[in-house]
């Protein structure tokens, strides 16, 4: 047997050993292997989703900050990114008490009957590393307002292993992630008052979650 053969056998094995060249390229840089649970708490950071409407009479800006979920990763193989996030429809706010009110009736988001939104994710696709972070995409199914529709979010994730120093703020590893998105209000059926989607709220609201978890609460 010739040393190219022998170097061709060995490579073979190591890529047995090690995992296929795509589970591979999704690993991050850090000391954590295997199955980690992550769950989102506002003493990691402060979770939360700002959104943005703008349309030609009104531009309006809020926040929701009632976020909590659950994620499933193994951060040497980040395509199996898994779990729900969701936000309590209750907690959003926009700097007037009035439009909060209108924001959460029945003519729109209806909190009473639809208390939540959420995204539950099923795959994760065109994920690149950098270190201790990646970017990829997120896909799964989107409720809100009772209808449920698959959309696929883009994201950048980081992980940070343990230490004493991390252990100030929260037990465990830590994990933030941050994703910029729009949603079409028609999609989920939020049509509002007559004559005000288009005019004074946008057609599209523009969202950007911001989310922080531990694999140790």
């Amino acid at each position: 047997m010739n040393r190219s053969n022998i170097a061709m056998i060995a490579a073979a094995v190591a890529v047995l050993a090690l995992g296929t060249p795509a589970a591979m390229g999704q690993a991050l840089s850090v000391d954590a292997s295997g199955a980690r649970k992550v769950t989102l708490s506002d003493k990691v950071g402060r979770n939360q989703f700002a959104w943005t409407s703008d349309a030609p009479l009104e531009k309006i800006k809020g926040t929701a900050e009632g976020v909590g979920g659950t994620l499933t990763l193994n951060p040497k193989d980040l395509g199996t990114l898994k779990g729900t996030v969701s936000v309590k429809v209750e907690t959003m706010k926009t700097g007037n008490g009035t439009r909060d009110g209108h924001l959460k009736s029945a003519q729109w988001l209806d909190a009473a009957k639809y208390p939540t939104i959420s995204f539950t994710i099923a795959s994760v696709s065109n994920v690149k590393v950098n270190g201790t972070s990646a970017t990829g995409t997120a896909t799964g199914k989107f409720t809100m307002h009772g209808v449920t529709r698959t959309m696929s979010i883009p994201f950048k994730l980081t992980y940070i292993d343990e230490s004493a120093a991390t252990r100030k703020r929260a037990p465990g590893d830590l994990v933030s992630i941050s994703a910029d998105f729009e949603i079409a209000l028609a999609d989920f059926n939020v049509a509002g008052t007559k004559g005000t989607v288009g005019s004074k709220v946008g057609e599209k609201i523009e969202i950007s979650a911001q989310l922080f978890g531990s694999t140790g609460l």
